[in-house]
């Protein structure tokens, strides 16, 4: 890829928005290695085309619409700022996403509001409230029962099971894990990592160490947070908040 003439925004540390179901995060590329997310994540190269490479196959884009539970590599040139938002499943079904994609695919591309978050990356000191609405839209809500489900998991993520979640609604486990993973594309016992992730962001962001994060996520160590960090995101908590990423947290994305 050519380098295009880079803003001075790049020099600036990345944003992370962190709601209990969603995030979002805008900065400097950061070199990430292979790794798989728990949720979908629409990746967008705001000063320059992204590259997404799952073993021999390789998309380019300014917007690529990313599945959960697949390893890949997201590639831009150095020093260009990358925006990755991660779907809130409360808010919207998979396949709702894949129809904001005007090129289908396995990693789809060309998001219909590109030119909208472009333009949000492009400002100063861009709202996350607004760069998930252009992400996102409204959406339709998983059924009923899912988005119940769901909202037990947000309520406690370390201490939900499949089956407490299936009792819940009167049906069987394997049901459940079938309607969830329908509704949501991805799998329970991801989402609930990714739950667990989220939960570990709002203890940083109140002060706690990664320690005391990881404990309150629900992790049996600090390395097996690293671990599991690192193979969802590409790169270490540590790595990460040592970019002096600036970190916004709210009840919900309104709050952002």
């Amino acid at each position: 890829m050519t380098a295009a003439a880079l803003p001075e925004t790049c020099a600036v540390p990345g944003v992370l928005w962190v709601s209990p179901a969603t995030a979002l995060y805008l900065g400097p590329s950061l070199g990430l290695a292979a790794h798989s997310t728990s949720v979908h994540c629409l990746v967008v190269g705001a000063d320059g085309p992204v590259r997404i490479e799952v073993g021999a196959h390789t998309v380019t884009g300014r917007s690529v619409l990313v599945p959960p539970r697949t390893v890949h590599r997201v590639l831009a040139e150095p020093g260009t700022r990358i925006l990755f938002c991660y779907n809130d499943a409360t808010a919207a079904r998979a396949r709702d996403l894949t129809v904001l994609m005007t090129r289908p695919g396995v990693f789809a591309t060309g998001h219909r509001h590109e030119a909208e978050l472009l333009r949000l990356c492009g400002g100063g000191a861009p709202s996350g409230k607004d760069l998930r609405a252009a992400a996102f839209g409204e959406g339709t809500a998983p059924e009923p029962r899912i988005r119940r489900t769901i909202e037990r998991v947000r309520a406690d993520p370390v201490g939900c099971t499949a089956i407490s979640l299936a009792q819940a609604e009167g049906l069987s486990t394997p049901y459940v894990l079938r309607l969830f993973s329908r509704e949501t594309g991805t799998s329970f016992r991801r989402y609930r990592l990714w739950m667990r992730m989220l939960r570990a962001a709002e203890s940083i962001a109140a002060g706690a160490d990664l320690t005391r994060a990881a404990a309150d996520a629900g992790f049996a160590s600090p390395s097996h947070f690293s671990d599991a960090f690192l193979a969802m995101f590409g790169l270490s908590a540590t790595a990460l908040f040592g970019t002096g990423a600036t970190l916004v947290v709210g009840d919900s994305p309104a709050d952002w």
